[in-house]
């Protein structure tokens, strides 16, 4: 077991590692512009002279990725001292960063395709101190171990006295079916994967730009000539639709099965480690005192196979990610398990003392926007003499309606005497499960409606999530406040 004791640096693989990425910046920032040279250069491409520009252009690229690999690899140190996990890394200015092993969020580790071959993995610290990632470390796989043992003796209580036996914690493992994964997949909002989509035409269409300007009067005429011999039947339209949505739901499906396949997790009473990816493969651990919110959804089809998407949240700052790099829980409905493995196993049997639904006014809040925008696109339509089009504002302003209702029969709290669950779906039933020593901020917000219609919101925030509750009972919203407020300084 290594452990850690004296500075030292990664290994050479892991160079190898900095070298590659080091290089794939490189190539994208370079090789459009170089292409472009080439290809208006008056270059003859079976003379010799070409074929050695272009080897010139390759060997400067590689000659600056070697260099930026080994400024980001040689200076760079680590070493574990007083419980504090030691960085010194810089050149010209020297730095070293300390992170106490007790403080680390999360661990989360990634092994893509030059990972795997050469048999190493990179690991992300995550901690309240910064936004986002630390730092991450390139270790081959029995590092890895001896630093996550260290790291789980570090977080885990120590013993009063020497002859005590340390706590009897077993480690249990439970995988996941991939079918189950591929069930939930399909039962998800494929739209999403639209914007995959639009970023791609979005890009094409910053590319080609200039050639449409160029040749804007013969695309256009040829547009106008070849109009009146398309089909634009109903018929047709929904084959579009279809195709459309077929390749949306493979994008959708795709992306969710590569990244989450053979999912497991191993768990005991302090951790939950998860492991998952069906190319690169990354593992996320997740300790029981930095958990702020449970996030479990279900949409009706996910209801009607027993499936439901699952997401432990910590703080903001152990977790300032992308939406794609925060680890969901698709596959058989599991909630009942990481609810007693964060609740206790009485969770449901502890007292209810209140309720509280959102009124009309929750509603109202969903529709304004929708309306906003609706009425700026009805102006817009009838200043252009337009009015054929009208019809679309006016559906807009019908689904805010239909959704906003959505949200209102969603929209509800309960407290128990031990946690708060919080409803705040629009089309799925989404529950969010907060500890009372997690909340830290509760807020009752009124309007200058609230003397009329007693009604007001309130607002509770953790270090990872916050919540707005619209137009509750004033009573209800009150006795809610001064409940929540009660449980919070019982905890200090």
């Amino acid at each position: 077991m290594t452990d850690f004791s004296k500075p030292h640096r990664m290994g050479l693989s892991a160079f190898f590692i900095i070298f590659i990425k080091a290089l794939k910046g490189m190539i994208g920032a370079v090789s459009i512009y170089t292409l472009i040279i080439i290809i208006k250069s008056d270059f003859i491409w079976s003379d010799i002279s070409t074929w050695w520009i272009i080897l010139s252009y390759i060997g400067i690229i590689i000659g600056f990725a070697l260099i930026g690999a080994s400024a980001a690899y040689y200076p760079f140190k680590f070493y574990i001292k007083d419980g504090n996990l030691i960085f010194t890394h810089g050149i010209i200015q020297r730095l070293t960063t300390t992170i106490p092993l007790d403080k680390i969020h999360s661990l989360r580790t990634k092994q893509g395709l030059w990972y795997r071959l050469l048999d190493m993995r990179g690991i992300v610290f995550d901690t309240l101190a910064s936004k986002g990632a630390e730092v991450e470390l390139i270790l081959d796989e029995s590092d890895w171990k001896s630093l996550k043992q260290l790291i789980n003796q570090e977080e885990r209580p120590k013993p009063t006295s020497e002859n005590e036996p340390p706590p009897f914690n077993p480690i249990r493992i439970k995988r996941y079916d991939n079918i189950a994964l591929l069930k939930d997949a399909l039962c998800q909002n494929h739209l999403k994967a639209l914007a995959i989509v639009a970023g791609f035409i979005a890009l094409t269409l910053e590319k080609t730009d200039d050639l449409i300007k160029d040749y804007y009067e013969t695309v256009a005429d040829y547009t106008v000539n070849q109009w009146d011999k398309l089909s634009v039947s109903p018929t047709y339209i929904l084959t579009a639709l279809i195709i459309l949505y077929a390749f949306l739901l493979i994008i959708s499906v795709g992306k969710t099965m590569i990244r989450y396949y053979d999912l497991s997790l191993s768990y005991d009473k302090k951790f939950l480690s998860f492991s998952y990816g069906m190319i690169a493969r990354a593992t996320s651990r997740f300790s029981f005192d930095k958990i702020c919110t449970l996030w479990i959804k279900q949409n009706f089809l996910e209801k009607r196979f027993k499936l439901s998407t699952l997401m432990l949240k910590q703080a903001f700052n152990a977790s300032d990610m992308k939406e794609d790099d925060k680890l969901k829980l698709y596959g058989a409905d599991s909630s009942e398990f990481y609810l007693e493995w964060w609740l206790g196993k009485d969770y449901k049997t502890t007292d209810e003392i209140i309720t509280a639904k959102s009124g009309r006014g929750a509603m109202v809040h969903a529709v304004i926007p929708w309306v906003s925008i609706s009425l700026v696109i009805a102006a817009l339509l009838c200043c252009n003499h337009e009015y054929e089009f009208i019809i679309i504002p006016v559906l807009l302003v019908m689904y805010s309606i239909f959704k906003g209702w959505c949200a209102m029969q969603r929209s509800k709290i309960i407290l128990k005497d031990s946690h708060v669950v919080i409803s705040n779906g629009i089309f799925a039933d989404s529950k969010n499960y907060l500890k009372y020593k997690n909340i830290e901020v509760v807020r009752i917000s009124r309007t200058p409606l609230t003397r009329w219609f007693h009604r007001v919101s309130i607002e509770l925030c953790t270090s990872g999530s916050s919540f707005s509750i619209k137009s509750l009972k004033k009573q209800e919203a009150e006795f809610i406040y001064e409940f929540i407020l009660d449980k919070i300084n019982c905890n200090f």
